[in-house]
């Protein structure tokens, strides 16, 4: 259930070229013109993609600080799925069938971290504003036409050309994280920026979680890819998990160059 956070997180830490008046255009306008500044390998000639998915879990309840492999995936992703996401499936020969809804749980936020939908794909039933609440600060809030459970405030650096922090609030049940803040670092890859790390702080029924996401990418037939996200939740200063997911066998399909 924490992960959750994580995809949610991952879609919203985009770059863009804002102008200083910016903030008298439409929230919108200004997620396209963010689309336009983040690297998503979708726009990189992709029509299909496949990799191998290795994980682990640190046996943290044991005090032994051993790693416990998990069930590989292999995570495929096709540019005429629905909603753009790509999907996770057991790789053959792990003999672990019936526990694939407990272990896609678990896996599934990952998604939209090895290969994110635009933000246009991901607020495009959302509606908002823009305001500037100090000099070089946008803030973008999100609300949902449809009366949905989540919404999203987006602080905006305009002279950094960077979304600085997030915050998002949902009201499904007693169970979902409150108060979720987050921060993000970028790297450059092809004069775009990409997420390098993310922090977050949210409350539970009254407890207080972190969580810090680190992501590393390789370059392959000419496109970046995520292949090592390190996640580790604490409540207080107690390590609750820690991840390592590692992607190989990367597999893309690319459009024919004319």
């Amino acid at each position: 259930m924490h992960r959750k956070i994580n995809c949610f997180l991952f879609a919203l830490l985009i770059v863009g070229l804002i102008a200083p008046t910016a903030w008298c255009q439409s929230v919108h306008s200004i997620l396209s013109k963010l689309d336009q500044n983040y690297y998503y390998p979708q726009n990189q000639g992709l029509k299909s993609f496949s990799a191998q998915v290795q994980w682990e879990l640190l046996d943290a309840g044991s005090g032994s600080n051993k790693f416990l492999r998990q069930p590989d995936f292999i995570f495929t992703w096709n540019q005429n799925q629905d909603a753009g996401l790509g999907s996770f499936q057991l790789a053959m020969g792990q003999g672990v069938e019936h526990r694939f809804e407990e272990l896609s749980q678990q896996i599934n936020p990952f998604r939209e971290s090895i290969i994110p939908i635009t933000l246009a794909q991901k607020f495009s039933d959302f509606e908002g504003n823009v305001q500037e609440v100090r000099k070089n600060q946008l803030l973008l809030k999100l609300n949902p036409r449809n009366g949905g459970d989540l919404s999203f405030k987006l602080l905006v650096h305009s002279q950094d050309l960077v979304i600085n922090k997030l915050r998002f609030h949902q009201t499904r049940s007693r169970h979902s994280p409150e108060k979720v803040e987050g921060e993000f670092r970028y790297i450059k890859l092809e004069g775009k920026r990409a997420l390098s790390e993310s922090r977050s702080q949210f409350e539970i029924e009254g407890q207080e979680y972190t969580e810090t996401t680190r992501y590393r990418y390789k370059k392959v037939e000419g496109i970046w890819w995520v292949h090592r996200i390190d996640q580790t939740i604490k409540r207080k200063e107690n390590i609750l998990q820690t991840l390592i997911l590692r992607l190989s066998n990367f597999s893309p399909t690319l459009s024919l160059k004319p």
